[in-house]
């Protein structure tokens, strides 16, 4: 392949050239060519639909993750801790919505 700075023959397979360093390859090939509307369309609603379902499904995860939690605490509180352990926690005379004065 010849360099196009210095015209330099060099070997096939070398991505630089062996006189002046130069890259061989050209950073901007001839065989791409640019998208079309209807290609940049697509290409645009596909990435807008891959984002919403991802937000969908974390938004979904968190969800479950918050429903599990409330669960297991709603578990605890009835089956595991005795009912004088629920009014340690909040005593009904220290209320701040308390009426009594």
């Amino acid at each position: 392949m010849k360099c196009i700075r210095c015209g330099t023959d060099n070997p096939a397979g070398k991505n630089v050239c062996v006189k002046c360093g130069n890259f061989l390859y050209s950073p901007n090939p001839q065989n791409r060519h640019p998208l079309t509307a209807a290609q940049k369309s697509a290409r645009r609603a596909a990435r807008v639909k891959g984002a919403t379902l991802g937000c969908l499904w974390t938004f979904l995860i968190v969800l479950g993750v918050f429903v599990f939690l409330g669960v297991i605490i709603f578990l605890l509180i009835q089956f595991v801790f005795p009912p004088d352990f629920i009014d340690f926690l909040a005593p009904a005379t220290s209320s701040v919505f308390s009426t009594t004065t």
